[in-house]
């Protein structure tokens, strides 16, 4: 149930490059963890985030003008006091990083351990030995470092698959039904001050997110028990290739939403430090789902495109339709995921917003227009910060003689380390975005809170008191 046998047909011999591929799609659907789907080296990995970065650059200077862009890309005082606005904005939001490193120690520990105690030990050892076959000490951890770098929030933008948390936001959506409606919230507050507030009703309704992560809930641990922890498992109805990534694209989005309103929010005098109410993540979804689908694009489409591949006939595996989807769930993943480098300031653009698919589009457009060459930037300093610490963490765990364990602690160890970058690329998104905030520019550029908006946008209403 957790594949198809035809499409893994010859998955079985060491070397063989269906054995390579089904190696990647289990480790990226199983843990977010890009790499090798090729039993040779290559370097996709390196040259689709690169490709993509490049693209954004361009997308800057087509959407700011070519001066604008590049005078802001290489504007290094301003990217330094980038990076200590960002990690401000983290420290100041000490629940969020204390909740999240509880929670993915937690998590990523006990997978481990009962990784260990159930699995083949061998499987894993012959996986790792397959990966180091044609591959030398400084190959291996480079390939894994570039995958990496094109998922910089791979660790915020795919929450959904840690169970202890999707648990924890079950039972605060759970208590917040049975408190009933809570009041909204005074504003949002920027540089220049309080901004209009997000509309009385969350963006999407508490039931709603309560059945869909309760839904996804039972669907992981379905999976855990039918011995398919890593690939998602289907083959009943064909409806379930939208219903199954829909859920977990709610539960992401949630999550991520909770995420962006602490580091949006987050104060040290914070009143409300000690109350756990999820009426601001509500109402930044569904912009949080559609940041979590530009964040992690590969991942919503390797489990659609893998629950489809179940209902489709094997003799339709030798036309271009198999060949296409054999690709996307090789070595297209990477090549798909690394087109979210593009969209990474979508994130930014959803913390500011009522919450909506257009509000958050439209932030996006105009935070290309003010702040694109910043922003492309910020996203490959995040890029090259995941792929360095993904490689020290590879390169020392993979030092280690070949055993079942290596790969999957190498992997958790990267996670660990790429989670803080995942937490500050996040961080800057929001810091960028905010300075897009019509009455925020103005403040900052002029002084004036009665000026017009900028580039004819519509200036945003102070809020009364």
């Amino acid at each position: 149930m957790g594949g198809s046998p035809w499409l893994w047909a010859q998955a079985n011999a060491g070397g063989d490059p269906a054995a390579t591929a089904y190696l990647a799609l289990r480790r990226w659907c199983g843990g977010l963890t890009l790499s090798p789907a090729l039993p040779a080296p290559d370097w996709i990995g390196l040259a689709a985030p690169a490709a993509a970065a490049l693209l954004l650059v361009f997308l800057a200077m087509a959407c700011q003008g070519p001066a604008a862009a590049l005078r802001q890309f290489f504007d290094v005082p301003g990217h330094a006091n980038l990076v200590r606005e960002a990690v401000a904005r983290v420290w100041r939001s000490g629940r969020l990083v204390t909740a999240l490193l509880a929670f993915t120690v937690a998590s990523w520990t006990a997978s481990q351990c009962i990784a260990f105690v159930r699995d083949d030990p061998e499987r894993g050892r012959a996986d790792l030995v397959m990966l180091e076959r044609g591959r030398g000490p400084i190959q291996l951890p480079a390939e894994h470092a570039a995958h990496a770098a094109g998922s910089p929030l791979r660790d915020v933008a795919g929450l959904g698959d840690n169970l202890p948390l999707l648990v924890a936001a079950l039972v605060v959506l759970l208590s917040r039904a049975s408190r009933g409606p809570a009041p909204a919230p005074a504003g949002l507050k920027g540089h220049g001050g309080s901004f209009a507030a997000p509309p009385a009703e969350p963006g999407m309704g508490a039931g709603a997110a309560t059945m869909a992560l309760g839904l996804y809930l039972l669907y992981r641990l379905f999976c855990r028990l039918a011995g398919s922890p890593d690939l998602p498992t289907g083959n009943c109805l064909v409806v379930e290739v939208a219903i199954i990534p829909g859920l977990m694209l709610i539960s992401d989005g949630f999550l991520l939403a909770w995420v962006l309103a602490e580091l949006r929010d987050g104060e040290p005098g914070d009143d409300q430090v000690d109350r756990v109410d999820p009426s601001r993540a509500l109402r930044l979804m569904p912009a949080a789902c559609l940041a979590c689908l530009a964040a992690l694009p590969a991942r919503y489409a390797a489990t659609s495109l893998l629950l489809a591949t179940q209902h489709i006939p094997p003799t339709l595996m030798a036309t271009g339709l198999g060949r296409g989807l054999r690709w996307s769930l090789g070595p297209g993943v990477a090549t798909i995921q690394a087109a979210s480098l593009i969209f990474l300031g979508m994130a930014g653009a959803a913390a500011w917003g009522g919450g909506t698919f257009g509000e958050a589009t439209w932030a996006f457009r105009r935070l290309l227009r003010a702040e694109g060459g910043r922003l492309a930037a910020a996203t490959i300093l995040a890029a090259v910060g995941c792929a360095g610490a993904s490689a020290a963490a590879y390169a020392a765990l993979l030092a280690l003689p070949p055993a079942g364990w290596v790969l999957p602690a190498a992997d958790a160890y990267a996670h660990y380390a790429t989670l803080p970058i995942g937490l500050w690329s996040l961080a800057a998104c929001i810091q960028i975005a905010e300075r897009t905030l019509p009455r925020a520019r103005l403040a900052a550029a002029e002084g004036d809170a009665d000026a017009p908006a900028l580039d004819g946008e519509a200036e945003a209403a102070p809020v009364a008191g």
